[in-house]
């Protein structure tokens, strides 16, 4: 067996051990997020939970950061819309009853409320 096939199979197993750890479950985090209204966006989850935060009118690079677990040079490449999918992402928007679990809460600049959703659901739509 090769060297690149023994790590092929060694990570495997180390995913197989994870799973059954965690009891099976898979982190929602780690895949794609497709958007419910235009299935030909897809972006990586903690991209599309950027951009709900930045949708809840919170503009600060550093807060949105550690909300969703990116660095300031992340966020700000999402801002930019430098990407092509992420463009598509910004101009459909979120829709609404789609939410992202934030790693820290933020406080909603609307209600004042701190979430751990984003978009703020009191908030989202109205």
């Amino acid at each position: 067996m090769s060297d690149e096939a023994q790590q092929r199979a060694g990570s495997v197993c180390a995913l197989e051990e994870a799973l059954s750890v965690h009891g099976g479950r898979r982190n929602r985090r780690s895949r794609l997020w497709r958007h419910p209204l235009k299935p030909h966006i897809k972006v990586p989850y903690y991209v599309a939970a950027a951009v709900a935060v930045m949708e809840m009118g919170i503009s600060e690079y550093s807060i949105i950061a550690d909300a969703v677990g990116l660095t300031i040079q992340e966020v700000e490449r999402i801002d930019m819309v430098e990407d092509p999918a992420v463009r598509k992402l910004a101009l459909a928007g979120i829709p609404i009853g789609e939410s992202f679990k934030l790693r820290r809460r933020v406080r909603c600049p609307k209600c004042q409320a701190k979430v751990g959703l984003a978009p703020c659901i009191a908030c989202h739509g109205y």
